[in-house]
């Protein structure tokens, strides 16, 4: 058998290989296919010299994989999954339009999910999908329309509209609180740290807020620590300590009496929060719905 070949197979090739491994028989495979019971043979025997392996066996009733054949079976039927989704989804996608909107996953999960309901009712005609990622999203890669990021340094050539300034205020779940007694539990219960990496300098810690209080020793708590906001905000409901959380994210928790301001000071964070989009993106429709809509919802 000679050494395989860098270059792909054609796609009737791969096909016919498919069938014939499906149905066990050449013969049927060449039937279904609508060509002739050698040309089929053929092209198993071209695909086998390409891979540089042996596909299948010849037995007396038809066909049957090899063990290099099951494996090469199994890349296959997944890559034609891969294909027919793709044109499901063009298929959609031409019978309903849609934007994709990239986000930060708490800022997605913890503002925007909650209100996501109300795009429907505001725009009912245009899909919407949101993407969470902490990346910096490639718009010539990804079929991202827009953006919201923190801050406006990542994306200094697409067109920007400011969302909202947030802050962070102490807060903590029921459970917590009934352990302590009064501000004590500024003194003595666990604190929720967060972890943003290079990004963790424009956001208010503890140390801040403390200085902010007026405290300039605070007394050593035990802490937890997390690179995660949404993580954060669910460890502080479960009662695991207090949260510097920031206002916006935990507005729902703090509706349902699942966490509770322990402090009103607040601070603001050092960037505000931007939806970014390239100039190809107003020609999507409902884009201005949509930078009208988020625009609404940040007030």
């Amino acid at each position: 058998m000679p050494a395989p070949s860098p270059r792909l197979p054609k796609i009737s090739v791969i096909q016919s290989f498919k069938v014939a491994a499906e149905l066990g028989s050449l013969a049927k495979a060449a039937a279904q296919l609508a060509l002739t019971p050698a040309a089929v043979s053929q092209q198993i025997r071209q695909l086998e010299e390409q891979l540089g392996s042996t596909l299948f066996v010849r037995t007396q009733s038809g066909v049957m994989l090899t063990e290099m054949g099951k494996e090469y079976l199994r890349y296959v039927t997944e890559a034609f999954d891969i294909l027919h989704l793709g044109q499901q989804n063009l298929r959609h996608a031409a019978s309903a339009p849609r934007l994709t909107l990239y986000s930060l996953p708490a800022l997605a999960s913890k503002w925007l999910l909650p209100n996501i309901a109300q795009w429907r009712a505001h725009c009912p005609e245009i899909d919407l999908s949101l993407h969470g990622t902490h990346t910096q999203v490639d718009f010539n890669a990804t079929p991202a329309d827009f953006v919201i990021c923190f801050g406006e340094d990542r994306y200094p050539q697409l067109d920007k509209q400011l969302l909202f300034l947030d802050e962070v205020l102490p807060v903590a779940s029921p459970a917590l609180l009934h352990r302590f007694a009064g501000m004590e539990v500024l003194q003595h219960a666990p604190l929720i740290h967060l972890d943003w990496g290079n990004e963790g300098r424009f956001l208010p810690d503890w140390r801040s807020w403390f200085q902010a209080k007026g405290i300039d020793d605070a007394p050593p708590q035990p802490s937890f620590s997390f690179n995660l906001t949404s993580l954060a905000i669910d460890a502080a409901v479960a009662g695991a300590g207090l949260l510097l959380g920031q206002r916006r994210l935990i507005a729902n928790q703090l509706a349902r009496g699942e966490l509770v301001v322990v402090d009103p000071l607040s601070l603001p964070l050092s960037k505000p929060y931007f939806l970014a989009w390239p100039q190809r993106s107003l020609s999507q429709p409902g884009s201005a719905a949509l930078i009208h809509w988020l625009t609404q919802l940040a007030r």
